[in-house]
C-alpha cells in the first residue's frame, strides 16, 4: 500500500524502480518490460481513484476494505446471486466490464473482455476479487448481472 502510494505519487518514477514487483504484484510476473506500457495508465487510473475516494464519502464507505481482510476469488454467494435474466456463464464477469469500463481501468483487455489482472495479488486483495459485497456497489456501476439475495 505504501508502495503503490510513493508510485503514485512521484508520477510512477518510483513505480518503474518497483518495475519487477510491480509486475508480480498486478500480472503474477516478474517480467516487467512484458508489462510497462500499462504503468502509466495505471498511474492515472489510481490518481483518479484516489480524487474520486476523497471527495466522495459515499463511495469511500461503499468500497471500505479492511487491511486485515483475506483475499477472495470472487464475491461472496451468501450475499448476491447472479439475476435469473443473466445468460452468460456464471463464472467470472464473462460479457460484463461494466465497472472496468465505467472506472476507466487499464486492466481491462477490450479485445478480448477480459481483465489482465485477473486471479493477480491484486485482483484478489482489492475490489475486484470480491466485487460485489453490497447493493450500494450493484447500483453504483448499474451492473446486469449481480443482484442481492432478499
Amino acid at each position: 500500500m505504501v508502495a503503490a502510494g510513493s508510485s503514485i505519487a512521484t508520477g510512477n518514477v518510483l513505480g518503474y524502480l518497483l518495475g519487477p514487483l510491480y509486475s508480480w504484484y498486478f500480472f503474477n510476473d516478474f517480467n516487467f518490460l512484458k508489462y510497462h506500457r500499462y504503468f502509466f495508465s495505471m498511474t492515472l487510473c489510481g490518481w483518479r481513484m484516489l480524487n474520486e475516494l476523497l471527495r466522495t464519502p459515499g463511495y469511500r464507505q461503499m468500497f471500505a476494505i479492511p487491511l486485515t481482510a483475506p483475499p477472495k476469488q470472487g464475491p461472496d454467494l451468501s450475499l448476491v446471486r447472479v439475476r435469473p435474466e443473466w445468460r452468460e456463464s456464471h463464472g467470472g464477469c464473462n460479457g460484463c466490464v461494466q465497472c472496468c469500463t465505467r472506472r476507466a481501468c487499464p486492466l481491462l483487455d477490450v479485445e478480448r473482455n477480459i481483465c489482465r489482472s485477473y486471479g493477480s495479488f491484486f485482483w484478489r486483495y482489492f475490489n475486484c476479487g470480491r466485487y460485489p459485497e453490497n447493493a450500494a456497489q450493484i447500483s453504483h456501476y448499474d451492473c446486469p448481472k449481480w443482484e442481492m439475495n432478499t
